[in-house]
């Protein structure tokens, strides 16, 4: 008897009697289940002699051992397929026999791939054997058609297909076909677009859905991973299908998803072991859900110190899958760059929320509060910041105004082209006082804006938004939260508009690490890089010397500029009338006072060095008239120098907060000064404006928001209680919205409703499209 008929038998006696008892033979009768396990014993006594002599051990034993034989130098089955090609023509290449050997079933499986390809079907694996060491001893690869529907009636492609190749074990933890069945019941593919269709053919190997991973993870669309794979290309033999792939990317993405607060907290804890400076505040209810979470870094709370005093504050929106709106803290560096302070999820936007994260915000940088804040007009903020912050300079986003004067005077716009343009240089270039508010009173009785609602409110909180008012309080330059829109539009470049929770702070972490970088290039850009004196004025060179390289070239605008104005000295003091050599384009020339207070310092009329700290036009040539060579020593702000930046422990004091309090308060008591012995009488507006510039403030006394029912928790189980659940996943929930007359009249009145219980006194009359969304939301499980 030869081997490959041994093995038959063998398999034909074990597919017999495999899986029957011997009670089930003896439920036949005495003499029957005597002679039936009689046969069986016999039975599976020769098929072990016969298996022993082609495998080398019995199957009463129970082995172990690796899941693949280890072959050195040996060919494999399909290198000897593609090689007896030639001389099996007419034939499948990929024709698997009884006997035919492989290293591991991936081997096998992959020749039984290749051979289905050739014939226009898939695989896929069947039923497998594993003994009681856990060591599979049989494997079965079977037609995709194999077995049948789960339910009547219903679309599959099921059809019972009996084709099928099983895999047994070799002595040398190998594997070799025991049987083949290729016999289908049903239709096969043609072509190579239809064959792709079956999942056998159209799968991905690991280092690919690694790398699509990746990709995913770092915000790149499925269309741009399809295109990046090659599944877009315009070839027709394209490796992969896009259903395939966005499989795979839905699989990604529930992975993500799972177990996402622990993941959090551990990614948490991790950046906290690397920075021990990390501060972490949750805000959870009584279930342990996140309601909202604050975090910044050890950078963040350095950077604080060095350049916390302004922040402007602004939410985002869409970049997390619980549709948390997400708030940054933003401020300006020596050289003029973004920096990040802070971020903060949160579950709404009011005034309680607000204020939970103002204060636990102060209380990370240990109690400092910046002199200005620059928000949008939310009342929901400025209701928060008054409580928070009551020292606080809080002003408006001018672009926020802007843009909502584009909603509210869009008639007005379209009716008078010339508008828009008036307006814009009314906020933007306009820095006296008096000029504004005669401009104002020409722009609203030529543009027969006497009697609109939204002018007069924006009228009514002009110190909030207007440029005159700005010029006397520090904002290093800032009028608006075009930074703070700035980071939110970069980081929506890292960070997917679903993004699980733990992803999103791995994310937002390489968005700081980016700024960092962006930050040491400019600093050594700075350091190593020498500049051309354009001017050539003495001055410069001492400019060239103190600031930096972003502070300089602002300097040198403005040194560019002072050459079109002229300087006349009043008799007998140290004032100065700077006028414009040219007449504006309404006529008139326009005049500025420029003080000398010593040789140390000096201030100008026009108030750029109390909001940005830095001289301005006028001085500047106020200094060339007066031949000086450097700059007055406390007109240089630190902030903007190249030793800005303190190296210090985070519990040191820096001598920059103290510094630029000490200029404000010098700007603002010369601000008085002027307006006490200046010519023009003092007017109710402008005596308001002196108290309020005397007024003390207390920054040290904050009110402490009510209970609200809420808890912290910390990052450790033996600080408080840990995080234990995620937000509930949100949707836009409800029948969509009608576009009747009589509907948006109900809406309208609604919200008008829910707005008046949100607002307070003061901000009761603020704008109605800055307050904060309320959307109808649904949980998904509730779907």
């Amino acid at each position: 008897m030869n081997i490959d008929l041994d093995l038959g038998v063998a398999e034909m006696i074990r597919d017999k009697f495999v899986g029957v008892d011997s009670g089930q033979i003896e439920g036949n009768g005495q003499e029957g289940g005597e002679a039936g396990a009689e046969e069986v014993e016999l039975a599976l006594e020769a098929g072990n002699v016969i298996t022993e002599r082609r495998i080398g051990w019995t199957r009463k034993s129970a082995r172990e051992g690796p899941s693949e034989r280890i072959a050195v130098n040996e060919e494999s089955a399909i290198t000897r397929a593609l090689s007896q090609a030639a001389r099996n023509r007419g034939s499948p290449i990929f024709q698997p026999l009884e006997g035919t050997l492989f290293s591991s079933s991936e081997e096998a499986r992959d020749f039984f791939n290749l051979y289905s390809w050739e014939i226009g079907f898939g695989i896929r694996y069947g039923r497998s054997n594993k003994n009681n060491k856990g060591y599979t001893t049989r494997q079965d690869i079977v037609c995709s058609c194999e077995g049948s529907p789960r339910t009547k009636n219903c679309a599959s492609i099921r059809t019972g297909c009996k084709v099928m190749i099983r895999l047994l074990r070799t002595s040398d933890h190998g594997w070799y076909i025991s049987r083949v069945s290729t016999s289908h019941n049903h239709k096969l593919s043609e072509g190579y677009a239809e064959k792709k269709q079956w999942n056998s053919h159209s799968m991905i190997d690991p280092s690919t859905k690694y790398f699509i991973k990746k990709l995913r993870d770092n915000n790149v669309s499925i269309g741009r991973v399809c295109s990046i794979i090659g599944v877009t290309d315009s070839s027709a033999m394209n490796p992969v299908r896009k259903e395939t792939i966005r499989s795979l990317c839905a699989k990604v993405a529930r992975e993500n998803m799972a177990d996402d607060i622990g993941k959090t907290v551990q990614l948490l804890r991790e950046m906290k072991i690397k920075d021990p400076l990390m501060e972490v505040r949750f805000k959870v209810d009584e279930k342990g859900t996140v309601k909202s979470m604050l975090w910044c870094t050890g950078k963040n709370r350095m950077d604080y110190k060095n350049f916390g005093d302004v922040v402007t504050f602004d939410t985002t929106y869409r970049t997390n899958l619980y549709s948390l709106p997400f708030g940054i803290f933003i401020g300006v560096n020596c050289h003029f760059q973004s920096i990040i302070f802070g971020g903060v999820l949160l579950s709404t936007e009011t005034a309680e929320d607000f204020q939970w994260a103002f204060q636990n915000f102060i209380e990370m940088m240990d109690g400092s509060v910046p002199i200005t804040v620059l928000t949008d007009q939310c009342a929901a903020m400025g209701k928060a910041i008054r409580t928070v912050l009551p020292g606080t300079r809080h002003r408006w986003c001018r672009w926020h105004v802007l843009k909502s004067a584009k909603k509210k005077l869009g008639k007005v716009i379209a009716r008078h082209k010339q508008f828009k343009s008036d307006f814009y240089n009314l906020i933007t270039n306009e820095t006296c006082v008096d000029s504004f508010e005669l401009s104002w009173k020409k722009l609203i009785i030529k543009y027969r804006l006497v009697k609109s609602k939204y002018m007069l409110r924006l009228y009514k909180h002009r110190e909030k938004w207007a440029k005159p008012y700005f010029m006397s309080v520090f904002c290093a330059g800032m009028t608006s939260t075009q930074r703070s829109e700035s980071a939110n539009h970069m980081l929506k470049r890292y960070i997917q508009k679903a993004a699980p929770m733990h992803l999103f702070v791995s994310k937002f972490n390489e968005f700081l690490c980016d700024r960092t970088e962006q930050e040491a290039r400019e600093q050594h850009v700075t350091k190593m890089v020498t500049r051309r004196m354009r001017v050539g004025a003495p001055i410069e060179e001492h400019a060239d010397l103190v600031y930096t390289r972003a502070m300089y070239e602002k300097f040198y605008d403005e040194l560019f500029e002072a050459g079109k104005f002229c300087v006349q000295r009043e008799d007998g003091n140290d004032r100065f009338i700077v006028s414009s050599a040219k007449l504006s384009s309404d006529g008139v020339q326009k005049k500025y006072v420029v003080t000398l207070h010593g040789e140390d310092f000096m201030s100008c009329q026009c108030g750029l060095y109390e909001h940005l700290g830095m001289l301005c036009r006028h001085a500047l040539k106020v200094l060339l008239h007066l031949d000086r060579q450097e700059i007055p020593k406390f007109n240089i702000m630190r902030r903007w120098t190249k030793e800005a930046v303190v190296y210090k422990a985070h519990g040191e004091q820096t001598d920059i907060a103290s510094d630029a309090d000490q200029m404000r308060k010098k700007a603002l008591m010369l601000q008085t000064l002027q307006i006490v012995h200046g010519p023009s009488p003092v007017d109710e507006q402008m005596f308001r404006n002196a108290m309020e510039a005397l007024r003390p403030a207390d920054r040290t006394q904050r009110e402490d928001p009510p209970f609200d029912g809420q808890y912290q928790c910390s990052l450790h189980d033996d600080a408080g209680p840990v995080p234990l659940s995620c937000p509930p996943r949100t949707m836009k929930g409800g029948r969509p919205p009608s576009t009747g007359l009589n509907a948006w009249i109900s809406r309208k009145d609604k919200r008008r409703t829910l707005d008046s219980s949100l607002r307070d006194p003061i901000s009761e009359d603020w704008p109605e499209e800055e307050m904060p969304p309320s959307k109808k939301t649904r949980c998904l499980k509730d779907i």
